[in-house]
């Protein structure tokens, strides 16, 4: 997952703050942001640290130690440069929206869209928070909210193609598969390496039913950022769509190594592993969702079969009472089938065999896909 890197700290900041700063300061926080951009990381510390000297109360430096943690993935750390920049300046809207970042890294989507409208906020042009706005709404299920913030940055910026491909992704889960694959097309045009277009089109052909040319759309993705976690686990997820469940399994093997506190990832190595009939694999792993994430009616659900495929009926029928209390309306099915569960007697082993094929889509890819932050003036 790609999450917002505001770089255009000095000049995007020094709008929203009043102080004047001494010259040696803001010589050394311009120098700070080139260096970063270089991707010179020990340098732009540095140059930050010592702007800090100077002015103490800058919070753009401040935000910008905050950038520096953030690539070397110290995430505690880049939340403390984070607040730190806001405690000095609370309109400072790129602290706001790298704070929203690290928010939306740890799934705490609710929050993350709490920092990232408090930057539109402050600046109603700043294109990259109305972006993640958009995203963090899809994410959330607020597919007409998410529309609407798209559409009035389409209307601002109407040659950003991560633009465009956000609106196809949320027209596809609006089922307006035709508006949305024209709008996958407009972000080709404009640039046509872009992943996140490739991601839009990936989810459109796999509501259409094209899991193939979905798999195809998604390897494009990887070859280019291989270590796309929320990429891998889409791909994954479509493999096993296909049948191919061991070069699935294979693949979220690898995920879990590499990022062992996804919960996503463990929901699906779950998913994977209750298809293969592994079902200790599949009960541990459901077990992991569930700890890393509260409510995950999915993880419930698969975790309740895998229990009750062990024998484990007692357990699976705790299990199903909590997801009945969790589930949302849109997995009726699954609903359904855990009352009538429930309501049999407690000695018999009920028909868990639908259970192996729930009706709910398996792990998204539909991870934020913007790149790097551009002001829209």
């Amino acid at each position: 997952m790609v999450f917002p890197l505001a770089l255009g700290l000095l000049l995007g900041a020094c709008a929203h703050t009043p102080t004047p700063f001494r010259p040696q300061a803001v010589a050394l926080q311009a120098a700070g942001v080139d260096a970063l951009g270089r991707g010179e990381l020990d340098r732009a510390a540095g140059h930050f640290a010592l702007a800090l000297e100077y002015e103490p109360r800058m919070a753009e430096a401040e935000n910008g130690l905050g950038l520096v943690a953030l690539r070397h993935e110290d995430w505690a750390r880049a939340e403390e440069r984070f607040r730190a920049a806001l405690a000095l300046n609370e309109e400072l809207a790129e602290a706001h929206l790298n704070l929203a970042g690290l928010l939306l890294r740890r799934e705490a989507d609710r929050d993350a869209l709490r920092e990232a409208r408090a930057a539109l906020a402050i600046d109603p042009g700043y294109a990259d928070a109305r972006l993640l706005v958009g995203e963090l709404l899809l994410r959330l299920g607020r597919l007409e909210e998410a529309r609407w913030e798209l559409e009035k940055l389409a209307a601002a910026a109407p040659r950003r193609a991560d633009v465009r491909a956000a609106n196809a992704l949320v027209l596809a889960h609006l089922g307006r598969p035709a508006a949305a694959e024209e709008e996958a097309q407009a972000a080709l045009l404009l640039d046509p390496q872009l992943p996140a277009a490739h991601r839009a089109r990936a989810e459109i052909l796999r509501r259409a039913g094209d899991l193939v040319a979905a798999t195809g759309e998604l390897e494009l993705v990887i070859a280019a950022n291989p270590g796309g976690v929320d990429d891998r686990l889409g791909h994954a997820t479509l493999l096993a769509a296909r049948g191919r469940l061991d070069d699935s399994a294979r693949e979220l093997d690898a995920l879990v190594e590499a990022g062992p506190r996804r919960a996503e990832v463990r929901f699906a190595r779950a998913f994977v592993a209750l298809a293969r009939g592994d079902l200790e694999l599949a009960a541990r792993e459901a077990d992991q969702a569930l700890a890393l994430r509260r409510p995950y009616p999915e993880a419930r659900f698969v975790h309740a079969a895998a229990l009750a495929r062990l024998g484990r009926t007692a357990d699976a029928r705790r299990e199903l009472a909590r997801f009945l209390e969790e589930a949302p309306p849109g997995m009726a099915a699954e609903r359904d089938l855990a009352r009538r569960a429930l309501r049999a007697p407690a000695h018999e082993l009920p028909d868990w065999t639908s259970l192996d094929a729930p009706s709910f889509d398996a792990p998204s890819f539909d991870a934020p896909s913007f790149d790097a932050p551009r002001r829209v003036d």
